[in-house]
């Protein structure tokens, strides 16, 4: 089978590279909101200058350690209990123990700008600009709206956080004693939901690019079963309302966009692998957080329930604090897991390509080379190598938190 030349076949790579700096400023501008809030807490990973992303300045360094530092010892100020109060080491441990998940969100926000301001500022540029390379080769300013369907539904999530997070502060401080401590308490909590969503957005921002090559891909398929399949029908067809771009054209022995979509996957997989690095800590740290809140929550509401004077809204405030500090969990866990399908469904789609054998050898190989990438680069976001961050985790979570709520109460009894 002979196929007619196509003079879009030839690889993009080697294009030229000039309009890279707009690429790279429109996916800062996907994260910009983002990252203000990360500024205002002193957090600073790079800046953009001139359209390009650099390290921050020594000035933006100090002021973050400023800021940390004052926050710190502001709760360290409120945290350390009053002299006065004469109470035994076993009643200063019961009375603070509920602040224990404050400590560890607290140790989480001094790592997170020790590793942003001083330590990650490379992997973080390097991952925007590898992102930019990505789209270089996708062609992405040929896909109407890609940049602003990306911004839009960030900023639809970011929304959703500040709106869930002043409705949790309100109801939060109407029904706490110390409304101070929870004055306090309530942006730390708001940071760490912060980072969370940048990550989250790191991995959207993979689930796009990723998506689009597997309807490039698809597309590709698509074209070949109409050549292959010729079909007859007397009733009209149905047009299509959308037109994907034919990326890979007619399949011949020059064209190798095939490659250069196993280059962009190898390329979505290294940046993969950086934002594993980035954020391990913040994601273990959001997990630790989120487990030791569970226990004392379950723990404490056990305690409020057998007081004489138990109040429900007691009982509300810490049903709300737990389900916020799951949706964390739930947040990274349904956003890496939808990268994991798309990898699958790309794995699939390669699969279909070197199965068909009327395609040239050319093309069969280039889609032989990119199934070994798949398989190389899984794209699953791990914790320190312990454990997988997908679906499962949630109901790992379910699962500890039933066999710790009847341990407690098992033991609340001999208490």
């Amino acid at each position: 089978m002979e196929f007619g030349k196509d003079q879009d076949n030839e690889s993009n790579i080697d294009q030229d590279y000039s309009n890279q700096r707009k690429k790279i400023v429109n996916i800062y501008n996907n994260i910009k909101r983002e990252l203000i809030f990360e500024y205002f807490t002193g957090i600073y990973r790079f800046q953009l200058i001139d359209g390009e992303l650099r390290t921050p300045n020594w000035k933006l360094k100090a002021l973050g350690i400023v800021i940390v530092s004052i926050y710190t010892a502001a709760f360290i100020w409120f945290i350390i209990p009053d002299p006065s109060d004469c109470m035994t080491g076993l009643h200063v441990f019961l009375n603070n123990i509920d602040d224990f998940p404050c400590i560890v969100v607290l140790i989480q926000y001094i790592a997170s700008m020790i590793t942003c301001n001083f330590l990650m500022n490379s992997k973080n540029i390097r991952s925007i600009t590898l992102l930019g390379e990505v789209d270089t080769i996708l062609q992405v300013e040929k896909i109407e709206d890609f940049y602003k369907k990306i911004e839009s539904k960030l900023n639809k999530y970011l929304i959703l956080l500040i709106l869930t997070h002043f409705i949790h502060g309100v109801l939060d401080v109407f029904s706490s004693d110390d409304i101070v401590w929870e004055m306090t308490i309530l942006p730390l909590y708001l940071n760490q939901k912060i980072v969370v969503l940048i990550f989250c957005s790191y991995v959207i921002m993979l689930n796009s690019r990723l998506r689009l090559i597997n309807s490039y891909l698809r597309e590709f398929i698509q074209e070949q079963d109409k050549r292959s399949v010729p079909v007859f029908t007397v009733r009209g067809t149905k047009t299509k309302n959308e037109k994907t771009l034919n990326y890979i054209g007619r399949p011949s022995i020059r064209n190798t966009k095939i490659r250069d979509l196993a280059t962009t996957y190898d390329i979505m997989g290294e940046i993969c692998f950086m934002v594993n690095e980035i954020f391990n800590f913040q994601i273990f740290i959001s997990l630790v957080t989120t487990f030791t809140f569970i226990v004392i929550t379950i723990w404490t509401s056990l305690n409020v329930y057998r007081k004489p004077d138990y109040q429900s809204s007691q009982l509300i405030n810490v049903l709300i604090w737990c389900m916020n500090m799951i949706c964390n969990v739930a947040a990274m866990s349904f956003a890496c897991e939808r990268l994991l399908v798309l990898r699958n469904e790309t794995r699939i789609l390669v699969n279909k390509i070197i199965m068909n054998y009327n395609l040239p050898k050319t093309v069969r190989v280039q889609a032989k080379a990119f199934m070994e990438l798949v398989e190389a680069w899984p794209l699953r976001i791990y914790v320190y190598d312990m454990f997988s961050i997908d679906i499962t985790l949630m109901l790992k979570f379910i699962s500890v938190a039933t066999t710790y709520l009847i341990v407690l109460i098992q033991i609340s009894h001999f208490i």
